[in-house]
C-alpha cells in the first residue's frame, strides 16, 4: 500500500515538470484546445498533447470535445482542456512540506 507522502511525491513529480507546470498555469486562466496551448507556449503540438495526456491520466486536467464556433475551425470538433481542483490540492499540500 502506498503511503500518502509517496503519492504526493509522485503527483508532485508529474505536476512540477516544467512543461506540465506551464500547461497548468495556462489552463487555470481559461480552458483551451491543444493548438491554442501550443501557440501560447511556443511548443510543438505533439509535445503539448503528450503532456496533457499525462496530466489527464493523473487527474490534473479534464477534457471534452466541443464543436468550434471560431471562423477558422467552425464546425470542427476540438478537444478542450481545463484544470481540476486537484491542482490546488496538490500544490497546497506541497507548500505544507
Amino acid at each position: 500500500m502506498m503511503k500518502m507522502e509517496d503519492a504526493l511525491v509522485k503527483e508532485a513529480h508529474v505536476i512540477l515538470h516544467p512543461i506540465r507546470f506551464r500547461l497548468v498555469e495556462l489552463l487555470v486562466e481559461k480552458p483551451m484546445h491543444v493548438s491554442e496551448i501550443s501557440r501560447a507556449m511556443g511548443e510543438e503540438r505533439r509535445l503539448v498533447a503528450y503532456h496533457l495526456d499525462t496530466l489527464e491520466e493523473y487527474g490534473f486536467v479534464k477534457s471534452k470535445h466541443e464543436i468550434s464556433e471560431q471562423p477558422k475551425s467552425k464546425g470542427k470538433a476540438l478537444r478542450i482542456y481545463w484544470t481540476t481542483d486537484k491542482v490546488k490540492e496538490v500544490i497546497s499540500e506541497l507548500k505544507k512540506m
